[in-house]
């Protein structure tokens, strides 16, 4: 029996994608990035040049632009699929349940009041352009979403996704994941398909989600670490790397077979692999992947602008992309105040996540698919969501300057209002005051920076405070007294407490009042300091002769100051050292 035929066209039309994504990847966005590009946007530019919209309107002229052109898109956005299930993989690793428990108030609370106000004033906004009521509550559901691939890929490039403005964005992300499956439902039933009421479609299939979700739950606590233990005893490293990817792609597929996203899928995969001991091998295994993958997603992304349509609409399209960003960044802002998160934290979440995302493209695809909007409304607004997505990059820049902003001016205002609180103007809480804490605060005095110590030691606190140390007599194991100083709007606490038992125990009431607060601490050994890390503090310091130095060092970074601002405070504190 022979071989079957393979078609040589067919094989040369694969092997050059493959060579031009690795080319893309390893050489192109490189290049771009000593340039000082992103390589998301890199990659984003790289897509609208090999796409159907760019170089390949040439190919029938110029053959030899062919082999570095893409007409076929089904294959790249297959690709770029897969690196969002491994980027909300990666996101379910670096967190833990416990974390999502603290973390409820901010993904079921605020991230919802943001989907719904922003649906809502959206629809309100459509409404008036002529489109149907219909059509308008669609827009209104698709644009609130924002780009979980974008904003997390761009966080973690800037080492933001473990800081608590990564944690609050991703917290409002998670949120809109799970809005997807509703919102899919309710644009289905505006076209009239199915025979069942819309509550009725709803109904069932958040019960076939939440099912799937507690049982996919369930068999993970029971056999993903057995299972993980004997694959990691072989002797060949790729089986557990088989296994990852397999227990990934499983759990995604799973969920989007429910109905539910495949983000949602992968996210839980990573989650319970997350609660074993095998979480860092896994991370190292799968980051270069996540990277690779993920930056197909960004092609295919930049494949969608046709720049001829862009020009077609020279004042609508850049209107419509600018009343995005400014609508859903206004509404953002207050809404992140009024669930009392930092004001320099609300300002840069505002900007964060103020593009549409990957599921508005879904979401106007169904309603395309089905008839409930004319196909040129749809395509603009789909061009309008590319645009958008694709100028988030150089937005994320305006970030730290509208949280500075947006610090000055509601942090005046919070002490105006509250002067009666006696730790209204400490901006950093130092809980233990021995070796440690005092250079942390010498390095706040020298920087202007106000901050309250707490001592447990009496005669510490008597003999510190004749010196004139801010400094006051208090356990910091009471939770009590964190949630009287967390409601004065700290902007960080460092744990310099020596006895290592106790640190965890004040770091898990700290996260427990409010999870998205800094928190810097020291580890006594490696194993402390991944503890630490799982356990949401913002930075660890292993405790060796430089641990005062880099707390200062982080607090400093913290706090929003100038790298030249953190380096002078090395000689400082090394002749504080020599005098203690």
């Amino acid at each position: 029996m022979s071989a079957p035929s393979i078609d040589h066209h067919q094989v040369m039309d694969v092997m050059s994608a493959i060579v031009l994504f690795f080319g893309i990847a390893g050489v192109v966005v490189p290049l771009l990035q000593r340039l000082r590009l992103s390589p998301v946007l890199g990659y984003l530019l790289c897509g609208i040049a090999i796409g159907p919209y760019g170089l390949s309107v040439f190919a029938e002229a110029y053959p030899w632009l062919g082999p570095i052109t893409i007409q076929d898109t089904n294959t790249v956005n297959l690709l770029g699929e897969l690196g969002i299930i491994s980027l909300m993989f990666m996101i379910g690793l670096e967190l833990s349940l416990d974390r999502l428990k603290e973390l409820k108030r901010y993904i079921f609370g605020l991230g919802s009041a943001q989907i719904l106000v922003c649906a809502v004033v959206i629809f309100g906004i459509a409404s008036l352009f002529d489109n149907s009521l219909q059509a308008a509550i669609v827009l209104g559901a698709a644009f609130a979403l924002s780009s979980t691939a974008i904003v997390m890929k761009l966080l973690q490039e800037r080492r933001l996704s473990n800081t608590p403005i990564g944690i609050l964005c991703f917290s409002i992300l998670l949120m809109q994941d799970l809005a997807v499956v509703p919102i899919l439902v309710l644009a289905s039933s505006f076209s009239g398909q199915g025979e069942e009421s819309v509550l009725v479609t709803l109904a069932t299939s958040l019960v076939l989600g939440t099912v799937t979700i507690v049982a996919m739950y369930w068999l993970g606590k029971k056999g993903l670490r057995p299972l993980l233990r004997s694959v990691s005893h072989s002797t060949n490293p790729e089986w557990l790397a088989a296994f990852v990817v397999f227990v990934a792609i499983g759990f995604a597929a799973l969920t989007y077979a429910t109905g539910l996203s495949l983000a949602l899928g992968a996210f839980m995969a990573g989650l319970l692999i997350s609660e074993t001991e095998f979480k860092h091998e896994v991370e190292v295994i799968i980051e270069p992947l996540k990277g690779l993958l993920l930056g197909i997603f960004f092609l295919s992304i930049g494949m969608m602008i046709n720049l001829l349509e862009v020009m077609d609409n020279p004042v609508l399209l850049p209107l419509s992309v600018v009343g995005i960003y400014l609508i859903k960044a206004a509404i953002i802002f207050p809404l992140c105040l009024l669930f009392r998160v930092p004001s320099r934290q609300a300002g840069e979440a505002a900007v964060y996540l103020a593009e549409p995302g990957e599921f508005a493209l879904m979401i106007l695809g169904v309603a395309m698919a089905t008839g409930l909007m004319p196909t040129d409304h749809v395509q603009f607004f789909l061009l309008v969501t590319v645009v958008a997505m694709m100028l988030t990059p150089g937005l994320f820049k305006l970030a730290p300057h509208v949280g500075r902003i947006s610090h000055q001016l509601f942090e005046g205002r919070a002490d105006i209002q509250t002067p009666e609180t006696s730790a209204a103007h400490t901006t950093v809480v130092i809980a233990g005051f021995g070796r440690v804490g005092q250079l942390v605060g010498r390095a706040l005095e020298k920087q202007g920076v106000p901050y309250t110590a707490l001592d447990m030691d009496a005669e510490r606190v008597r003999t510190l405070k004749r010196q004139g140390f801010p400094i006051i007599y208090a356990d910091a194991r009471k939770p009590d007294l964190w949630r009287r100083l967390v409601s004065t709007d700290i902007e960080a606490v460092v744990i310099a407490i020596d006895d290592h038992t106790v640190a965890p125990h004040i770091l898990n009431t700290l996260k427990a009042q409010s999870p998205l607060l800094p928190v810097i601490m020291r580890a006594e050994d490696l194993a402390g300091l991944h503890a630490l890390y799982d356990a949401g503090a913002s930075h660890v310091v292993a405790e060796t002769l430089e641990s005062s130095l880099r707390i200062a060092e982080l607090l400093m970074e913290t706090l929003g100051k100038s790298p030249e601002e953190v380096r002078h405070l090395s000689p400082h504190l090394e002749v504080q050292n020599t005098k203690t």
